[in-house]
């Protein structure tokens, strides 16, 4: 190895900072370009230094007919030359941008890492190398800037996240060609990287030129350095943002937060807060513009809704709440009798219903109390029907779904929430509370009691007056 080649010199400290120290194999992404033939012949050179076996994993994409496969034929040649283990396979991209609803270039990324992982899972100990650049990470900055993000985005490309690492991130890409050059090595090039179709294609070819010519001609590596500065100062505003007391449930499918917590944090503390929790419960991330609908939403004063979130989510703020969970499959209530004790309701939880003589248990929105006079087989269970009217208990009489609409609760809700009659006449509808004609004045009532599964219509607003609490569940 030529310790004075500065290159070398570079990839030696990103490995010495970023590499897990449990590492045991390195998996360098192959493309054939420039970048990973420079990574590969890099990572072998030092190979006495990191001490980690290597292999390599290519995919040939299907999109540009036979110069894809002679990549492929590229990449065998070479690691056959190098002694070097290698993964090669095809994923017709197309056909699964298609498949999946998604552009292309996000189909080509989901079949890579797909690949990346199974080349990783067959040996112990091992990581992902990828060849990207500081170059790259200019590209990032100035791509997420334009397009408007967040301070995680002008972060741009981290040099490591588990199971990868990224050792070429602080070189730029003509320092990966002169290192090329004078080791002599050949490679690929990809002819669609030269054509401005893509966004980042223009700013590589374009936009970043004309500034390094006019602006800074030394950009690269300012923007390079920025990106650095920023994911360090991000790094400690996560710290500081994990240690919120915001989150006062965390549990499959339900993420709870206190709406008072929220509006006393920092705005940037509160947001983050957010993003964090709810990329670790659901593997969703928020863009910063979702973060801000969806803290403006937890800071207000009025309760309401939130669908425009990544699937599968919605959001509900209700009283002291906020409530995230995964937005329900489509399906409808299947009208069904009832009878006193507990009813399943396949697919959306339990129903009980019991006479009750004395108040044992909270009221809430979940809970209505109905005269005792009322047979219980005499009540059947349904989803709402178009045309529904009724007048729940201190309220006037209305269309059902106007009482959804004005309370906020998403579109997705409104057909899953149960209705309760008896014969053609509406006697309760969760979470609005039974009807002024059907309510009990005190007890002895029939109480109904609604345990949702998935427990979503636990939080709807607006509930019954002097309903405050969450019932317990039944074992």
């Amino acid at each position: 190895m030529k310790r004075d080649d500065p290159l070398l010199e570079q990839v030696l400290g990103m490995l010495g900072r970023y590499l897990p120290q449990d590492a045991r194999h390195i998996v360098v992404a192959l493309s054939g370009g420039a970048d990973s033939v420079c990574l590969l012949h890099a990572l072998l050179s030092l190979k006495p230094l990191h001490g980690c076996t290597l292999s390599a994993v290519h995919l040939n994409h299907l999109l540009r007919g036979q110069a894809a496969f002679e990549d492929a034929a590229f990449v065998e040649a070479l690691c056959q030359k190098l002694g070097v283990e290698l993964l090669s396979e095809q994923a017709d991209v197309a056909a699964l941008a298609r498949q999946r609803h998604i552009g292309e270039e996000l189909a080509g990324r989901q079949a890579r890492y797909a690949l990346f992982e199974k080349a990783a899972a067959r040996h112990d100990g091992a990581v992902v190398a990828t060849a990207h650049t500081a170059s790259d990470q200019a590209e990032t900055l100035l791509l997420h800037l334009l397009r408007g993000s967040g301070l995680d985005g002008l972060a741009g490309i981290p040099p490591q996240r588990p199971g990868y690492v990224r050792p070429l991130l602080s070189c730029t890409r003509q320092q990966v060609e002169d290192y090329c050059a004078r080791n002599k090595l050949s490679h690929v090039t990809d002819a669609s990287n030269l054509q401005p179709v893509y966004r980042r294609n223009r700013i590589r070819l374009s936009l970043l030129p004309e500034l390094e010519r006019d602006y800074n001609p030394n950009l690269t590596k300012t923007l390079s350095r920025t990106a650095l500065l920023l994911r360090e100062e991000a790094q400690l505003l996560n710290e500081w943002a994990d240690s919120l007391p915001a989150t006062l449930l965390q549990e499959e499918g339900l993420l709870v937060f206190d709406r008072a917590a929220l509006r006393q944090a920092p705005p940037a503390l509160a947001r983050r807060h957010l993003r964090r929790q709810i990329a670790l419960a659901f593997g969703v991330t928020l863009s910063a513009a979702q973060s801000q609908e969806l803290l403006e939403l937890g800071q207000r004063a009025q309760n309401g809704g939130l669908e425009q979130l990544p699937p599968p989510l919605l959001a509900q703020a209700q009283g002291g709440r906020l409530f995230l969970f995964p937005r329900p499959e489509p399906a409808r209530l299947c009208p069904m009798p009832l009878r006193e004790g507990c009813n399943d309701i396949p697919g959306f939880g339990k129903l009980w219903i019991s006479y009750v003589h004395e108040e044992k248990f909270h009221k809430d929105a979940t809970t209505h109390l109905l005269r005792c006079d009322i047979i219980p087989h005499a009540l059947s269970l349904r989803a709402r029907l178009a045309g529904d009217r009724y007048r729940p208990v201190g309220r006037r009489q209305a269309l059902l779904s106007d009482l959804m609409s004005d309370a906020h609760i998403p579109r997705a809700l409104r057909d899953v929430l149960p209705v309760v009659t008896a014969g053609e006449e509406i006697v309760s509808c969760f979470p609005f509370g039974p009807a002024a004609q059907a309510a009990a004045d005190g007890l002895p009532a029939l109480v109904l009691r609604y345990f949702p599964n998935p427990p979503i219509s636990l939080f709807v607003p607006r509930p019954c007056p002097g309903q405050n609490h969450l019932p317990t569940r039944p074992s």
